[in-house]
């Protein structure tokens, strides 16, 4: 594994795939971006926050495959995973629908560009190629098929699966090492985590963290249902969520960001089960 200047660190997983690691800064990862190398064509997915983060990524894709990128794929809306597509001016953008209509709204947007700013030659850049459901590519030799599996982690999620690899890249479905950033309802997330699964793959691209292997998804799965049955019992309490999203994190759930995020899983969860307590 090699390290740049930047706090980058370069993974070499296969002669076809290397994962650019985000850098730490204490508790906090930066989100992961990954390159896939075909015989035709180069695909960097996920553009992490900055064009400065990214510029070693790029110019570590063109070393390798010989080229200048010709996709570039961002697996949800969030600025940490799509900030740097602006300087890849030769490539096409892929995106789900969903991310493109995020970007459309003008006040994300202006908050986007406001982050962005003196990056004169990397602007805010949405998918020129949007989907609803699947997309394919075949970069010679490399097969990638992307899936929507939201509203998850957010509403766009995109899992991407690399078969002659046998690599996942779940994205933020997956925070390795990490207590997870919770928003939406949890039951898409674990049938996203299930569809990996089901896949048997033999890596796991987290969207921040190190790489994973046999098991990662399996571990996923096992910490979101224990945050969930931690809110969930102070729901049935009858505890107020004003006092729950101030409780101590339940000490089998400290992991890294787990008292930044606590306050926003147990937001989400307490609203999905008023809304099932209300059908019911």
């Amino acid at each position: 594994m090699t390290v740049d200047s930047h706090g980058i660190r370069f993974d070499r997983i296969s002669d076809r795939l290397v994962v650019a690691l985000g850098p730490r800064d204490g508790e906090r990862a930066g989100s992961n971006s990954t390159i896939v190398l075909g015989d035709d064509a180069t695909l960097v997915v996920d553009t992490m926050v900055s064009p400065a983060l990214m510029l070693p990524v790029k110019a570590e894709a063109e070393l390798l495959g010989g080229r200048p990128v010709a996709y570039v794929f961002n697996t949800h809306g969030d600025p940490d995973h799509l900030l740097g597509n602006g300087l890849f001016h030769q490539a096409q953008v892929v995106a789900h629908a969903k991310v493109a209509e995020l970007l459309a709204d003008p006040d994300r947007r202006e908050a986007y560009e406001k982050r962005l700013a003196g990056a004169n030659d990397a602007p805010l850049r949405p998918p020129d190629i949007t989907f609803d459901d699947t997309y394919h590519l075949d970069l010679g030799g490399v097969s990638v098929k992307a899936t929507y599996v939201g509203p998850a982690h957010s509403v766009a999620d995109t899992v991407v699966w690399l078969e002659e690899q046998s690599a996942f890249i779940a994205a933020d479905t997956v925070f390795n090492g990490l207590f997870p950033l919770i928003r939406e309802d949890l039951k898409n997330w674990f049938a996203a985590l299930a569809h990996g699964t089901e896949l048997r793959p033999r890596v796991i691209v987290p969207g921040h963290g190190p790489v994973g292997y046999a098991g990662t998804l399996e571990r996923q799965r096992e910490l979101l249902e224990r945050i969930h049955d931690a809110v969930r019992d102070l729901y049935s309490g009858g505890v107020p969520i004003d006092e729950a999203v101030d409780a101590p994190v339940p000490e089998s759930l400290r992991l890294p960001l787990a008292a930044e995020r606590w306050p926003g899983a147990v937001r989400g969860i307490y609203h999905v089960l008023d809304q099932a307590s209300a059908v019911s």
